[in-house]
């Protein structure tokens, strides 16, 4: 999958799951904590995010994903 499709599912998941979110390309490097997203709603962007993109996205390897753009990176290196 390449980058661009991968950010499109992150930031869509991002906004359906974190109420009040509104993704933008300029957000993609800020921690997902600064943007809101508890640690529930991170569990739930990652799970749903590698259900759209097709793979599985481990807890420890969601642990580390503590950025969209991190999300992005991992789903487009699958």
């Amino acid at each position: 999958m390449d980058r661009e499709e991968a950010a499109k599912i992150v930031m869509s998941m991002l906004e359906k799951n974190v109420e009040g979110l509104k993704m933008s390309e300029d957000k993609m490097g800020e921690t997902l904590e600064n943007l809101g997203v508890d640690s529930l709603d991170m569990m739930l962007v990652v799970m749903d995010a590698g259900e759209a993109a097709g793979i599985t996205i481990s807890d420890d390897e969601a642990e580390k994903l503590d950025t969209p753009d991190k999300i992005v990176e991992f789903i487009a290196k699958q």
